[in-house]
């Protein structure tokens, strides 16, 4: 009985040791990030762009409604939904947090539509 305890030991080291799921987005930035590929983009994201203006980020898809975040050409925007006629739904990450809101569309360049083969 003592045996398979010890066996079972480095196979309980090596399961503690590996890496979680938390850790595989990161390998695949790095991974991307080594090989001049882009870095997938979230589930939830359709597409990611650089507004052409800077811009605010609106609580609601209306020009009066409240200002969540102000953000800037350099910011890459994750657009989760184009169902609004002006307005898109839209992830705006400034620092470490990310802002959940709507942007308007006319300040995002034109999506290229891919051509499938």
């Amino acid at each position: 009985m003592r045996k398979t305890a010890l066996l079972a030991l480095p196979l309980f080291i090596l399961a503690a040791c590996s890496d979680g799921p938390s850790s595989h987005g990161s390998e695949e930035a790095t991974v991307a990030a080594e090989t001049g590929q882009a870095a997938p983009l979230p589930k939830d994201v359709i597409y990611a762009a650089h507004p052409l203006i800077s811009g605010k980020l609106y609580s609601h898809p209306d020009f009066k409604a409240q200002t969540i975040t102000y953000f800037d050409t350099s910011q890459q925007v994750y657009v989760l939904d184009t169902a609004d006629v002006m307005f898109v739904k839209a992830r705006v990450s400034r620092d470490t947090t990310s802002y959940t809101g709507y942007i308007t569309k006319t300040i995002l360049p034109e999506r290229q539509r891919e051509v499938k083969k």
